[in-house]
C-alpha cells in the first residue's frame, strides 16, 4: 500500500510540473498557442492529466494522513473536471478545426453568433451530464420548472427572441456578411460593418450608421452588390453631337474605358448607339468593375478620358439635348481626326514646322487594323514608325519559353516603330490591334527629304529620343556613376551617328 501511495504521489507531482511548464509557455506565447492546432493537441492531453495528476495527489495526501476516502469522494472528484475540461477542449477545437478550418475561407467568415450559440449548448450539456449522471440529481423538476420559466420569458421577450432567431437564420443561410454592400426595401444603402445577435449595422456614404433588427431583414428583400462572380456591371450615356461620326465616337469611349485601371478588360466593355431621335446621339457604356466600391471611381476615371480624347479631337459632350448649334455654310462631317493636327501632338515631331508637317501627312499612309491584327511583328526589319489616330494597341514580346509577355498599351497620339524609322534597327516587340485602330504610317522615304533640306534635324530629333530613353532609364535605375547631363549628351550623339548612318549624311 505504501509503494502504491508514493506511485500516485510522484503521478501527481509529475504531473503538475509538467502542465506548470504548459501554462508558461502558453503565458509566454500567447499569439501562438491561442492559435495553433498542436498546441490544442498538447492542451488535450496534459489538461486532463492534470486533472489526473491532481486526483492522485489529493489521495495520497489523505491516505498519508490515515483519512479513508472513498468513491464517493474520488469519483466527482475526477469526473466534474474532466467534464469540464473535454467542454472547453470541444469548444477550442470547434474553434480551430471547423470555424477557422474547415469552414473559413479568404471571403467568408462564420459569424461568432454561431460559434457563441454552440459554446453555450455545449456547456449547458457539460453541466447536466455532472447534475445528473455525477451527482445523481432528478432533473425532470428542473426541466419542467425551467421550461415554464422559459415560456414566461419567450412571451415577454418575443420581440428580441425574434431578432435573434432571425439573426442565427442570417448568418446561417448568409445572404450578406461583414463587408458587403446591400440595399435594403427603402433604399437605404451601405455595407455591412457587424452582425451581432439582435441587430445588424450598415454603414452608409453619409459615413452613418443604421441599425437594422435581424427580425426585419430576415422578412425584407434585399439587394447584395458583392454576391456577383467578382465584376459589377454598370452603364451610363452620354451625348455627343451628332456632326461627329458614331464610329469615332465609339472607338473614343472604348479607349477611355481600357485606359481606365478599374474598368475589367473582362466581361470586355460594350459602346453602343442608343439613340438618335435627338439632335445630340446618345451612347451607352456599359462596362465592369471589380466590386461596387469601384463602381464611382471607375464612372469618373471613364469620364475624364473621354474628356481628354474629344477635346483633342475637336469635339465634346454635347451640353443637353436642347442645344441649338449655329455652323455657317455647309456642316462639317468630323469622321476622322486632321492629321496635320494630329502631328503636332507628337512630341518626336516637334522641331518640324507647318509646312513639314502637313508635307508629312500629305505622304503618310492610313491603316485600319480590326482586335487581334499584328501590325507589326518581333524581330522583323522595317523603316518607318506608326502613329495611332483611334483605339489602342498591344505591346508584346516573345520570352525564351515561348511565353508572351504583355508590355504595354498605347492609345490615341501614341507612336511606336520610330527607332526603326529613324536608325533602321528591326522591330524589338511585336504590336497587335487591341481594339479596331486606324494608324497613320510615316515611311523612311517621307522624312528623309526633310534631313536633306535641314541637316539640323537630325541632332534635335536626336535629342528627344535620348531625353526619352533617358527617362525612361531614370525610372528604372540607381546608377549614379555617370551625370545625368553627360548621360543624355552621349545618347544624343549615339543617336545622331545611327540617324546620319542610316540615311547615308
Amino acid at each position: 500500500m505504501s509503494t502504491f501511495t508514493n506511485e500516485r504521489g510522484f503521478f501527481g507531482i509529475f504531473g503538475i510540473l509538467l502542465f506548470a511548464v504548459v501554462m508558461i509557455a502558453e503565458l509566454q506565447m500567447p499569439t501562438v498557442f491561442r492559435k495553433s492546432r498542436r498546441t490544442w493537441l498538447v492542451l488535450a492531453i496534459a489538461e486532463p492529466l492534470l486533472v489526473l495528476a491532481l486526483g492522485s495527489l489529493i489521495v495520497t495526501i489523505f491516505s498519508a494522513l490515515n483519512y479513508s476516502v472513498g468513491h464517493e469522494v474520488t469519483g466527482p472528484v475526477y469526473s466534474v473536471p474532466l467534464i469540464l475540461i473535454a467542454a472547453h477542449l470541444l469548444n477550442r477545437g470547434l474553434l480551430l478545426f471547423v470555424w477557422q478550418g474547415v469552414l473559413a475561407s479568404k471571403t467568408r467568415v462564420v459569424p461568432r453568433i454561431i460559434w457563441n450559440v454552440l459554446n453555450v449548448l455545449v456547456y449547458l450539456a457539460a453541466t447536466y451530464a455532472i447534475l445528473s449522471f455525477i451527482f445523481d440529481q432528478p432533473m425532470t423538476g428542473l426541466l419542467v420548472s425551467s421550461g415554464v420559466v422559459v415560456g414566461i420569458l419567450g412571451l415577454s421577450l418575443q420581440p428580441i427572441l425574434g431578432d435573434v432567431i432571425a439573426g442565427i437564420g442570417l448568418t446561417i443561410e448568409q445572404p450578406f456578411v461583414t463587408g458587403d454592400w446591400v440595399e435594403l426595401e427603402g433604399g437605404e444603402m451601405g455595407e455591412i460593418i457587424n452582425m451581432d445577435w439582435r441587430a445588424t449595422e450598415i454603414r452608409t456614404w453619409h459615413n452613418t450608421v443604421h441599425i437594422v433588427p435581424n427580425g426585419k431583414l430576415a422578412g425584407a428583400a434585399i439587394h447584395n452588390y458583392d454576391r456577383a462572380d467578382g465584376a459589377y456591371g454598370f452603364w451610363f450615356y452620354l451625348t455627343v453631337s451628332r456632326s461627329v461620326s458614331p464610329e469615332l465616337v465609339r472607338r473614343l469611349i472604348l479607349e477611355a474605358s481600357l485606359k481606365s485601371s478599374l474598368v475589367l478588360d473582362e466581361p470586355s466593355p460594350a459602346i453602343k448607339v442608343w439613340d438618335t431621335e435627338d439632335h445630340p446621339i446618345k451612347y451607352m457604356v456599359f462596362v465592369h468593375c471589380g466590386n461596387y466600391r469601384e463602381y464611382f471611381s471607375a464612372k469618373d476615371e471613364i469620364l475624364r478620358h473621354c474628356w481628354a480624347l474629344f477635346t483633342k479631337a475637336g469635339f465634346n459632350f454635347a451640353a443637353s439635348p436642347q442645344d441649338i448649334e449655329f455652323r455657317p455654310g455647309e456642316p462639317h462631317e468630323a469622321t476622322e481626326i486632321e492629321v496635320a493636327v494630329l502631328l503636332r501632338q507628337i512630341p518626336l515631331l516637334a522641331p518640324l514646322d507647318e509646312t513639314e508637317r502637313i508635307q508629312l501627312a500629305h505622304d503618310g499612309v492610313m491603316h485600319s487594323w480590326s482586335p487581334g491584327s499584328a501590325i507589326i511583328s518581333e524581330n522583323t526589319a522595317g523603316d518607318s514608325m506608326y502613329i495611332i489616330l483611334t483605339g489602342m494597341v498591344q505591346i508584346q514580346r516573345l520570352l525564351e519559353d515561348g511565353k508572351i509577355l504583355n508590355l504595354a498599351r498605347l492609345g490615341t497620339y501614341d507612336y511606336f516603330g520610330e527607332m526603326s524609322l529613324l536608325t533602321g534597327e528591326n522591330r524589338s516587340a511585336s504590336v497587335i490591334a487591341h481594339t479596331e485602330c486606324q494608324v497613320l504610317e510615316i515611311a523612311k522615304s517621307s522624312i528623309e527629304p526633310l534631313f536633306h533640306t535641314r541637316p539640323e534635324l537630325v541632332e534635335e530629333i536626336a535629342k528627344l529620343m535620348a531625353e526619352r530613353k533617358l527617362k525612361s532609364e531614370l525610372l528604372t535605375s540607381e546608377s549614379k556613376k555617370i551625370s545625368v547631363a553627360d548621360r543624355l549628351k552621349n545618347y544624343s550623339e549615339a543617336f545622331a551617328t545611327s540617324i546620319r548612318s542610316f540615311f547615308g549624311k
